[in-house]
């Protein structure tokens, strides 16, 4: 299969079982392998960016690029997720400062594991990181799991709270995966839902029409935002108009990107207001 100037290939999750060794992945970090990617969200209908989410790649120089999947339980078993969010964090809003001197405005979404949310150093680093690089909170959201807040502990309700006092964005992403309540939507200062992109490859089965439809409904009640991941296909696009929703992600909008290919990219795009 060949690729377009500028993307690389990426190696598929699974492709190998067990996890690297912890000094490769500490060698890794040090030399800088483990690199954001970005892809972008849009507007179903005018195709206009909404914001772009951060994702992780390995760079590896001999293995390729590979996905979390790959390398993600290691980061995590070896307590090295902090490291790698930290560098994630200062590579996005770097490019968020590139975008900026070229009057481009955008909101930028990183990932956070339940555990890093454990942390009371958290928002005090990443309020540093956004002072340092003269943005304000809102320029960031930050994506926590459903099932991250099945057991929401003392201080990962004061963090949440806290980056919401920063002014950040805050998305529970892969909603319909988890067990989350009503209640705890309503007490955790969430203002987006993310939908797994698992309901709408099938929008000719009425339980996935119907998911996506009660969690619209109920996203507005709440006053949030809906995002629908995985949206693959113009027909999904199509089927998701259909049914009201009005932003979206996945290969068919806009694949994974760095950041290099990102800045070309968004030249030829449309920015939301």
């Amino acid at each position: 299969m060949t690729f377009p100037p500028g993307q690389v290939q990426e190696k598929q999750a699974g492709e190998r079982g067990l996890l690297p060794p912890e000094d490769e992945v500490r060698r890794g970090l040090a030399l800088g392998e483990f690199r954001a990617w970005f892809q972008p969200q849009l507007h179903l209908h005018s195709k206009a960016v909404t914001g772009v989410e951060a994702l992780v790649r390995w760079e590896h120089p001999a293995r390729g690029v590979l996905l979390p999947a790959d390398f993600l339980g290691a980061v995590l078993a070896y307590d090295l997720i902090d490291q790698m969010f930290k560098q994630l964090l200062e590579q996005g809003l770097g490019l968020l400062g590139i975008l900026r001197d070229q009057g481009v405005s955008l909101t930028l979404a990183f990932n956070l594991h339940a555990s890093q949310l454990a942390s009371p150093a958290l928002v005090e680093h990443i309020r540093q990181a956004l002072e340092r690089h003269r943005f304000k909170g809102s320029t960031l959201t930050f994506e926590l799991a459903e099932n991250g807040i099945l057991v929401c502990a003392p201080q990962t309700r004061e963090n949440l709270l806290r980056l919401k006092l920063l002014g950040c964005g805050l998305s529970l992403d892969d909603f319909g995966l988890g067990f989350s309540s009503l209640k705890s939507l309503c007490q955790l200062p969430f203002n987006q839902i993310k939908l797994h992109g698992k309901f709408v490859q099938r929008l000719d089965r009425l339980r996935n029409r119907s998911m996506v439809a009660g969690t619209r409904a109920l996203v507005r009640s709440l006053d949030m935002t809906l995002v629908i991941e995985g949206v693959s296909s113009p027909r999904v696009c199509a089927g998701l108009l259909e049914l009201g929703c009005e932003v979206g992600q996945g290969y068919h909008l806009a694949r994974p990107m760095t950041g290099r290919d990102l800045l070309q990219w968004l030249d030829k795009a449309v920015i939301a207001p």
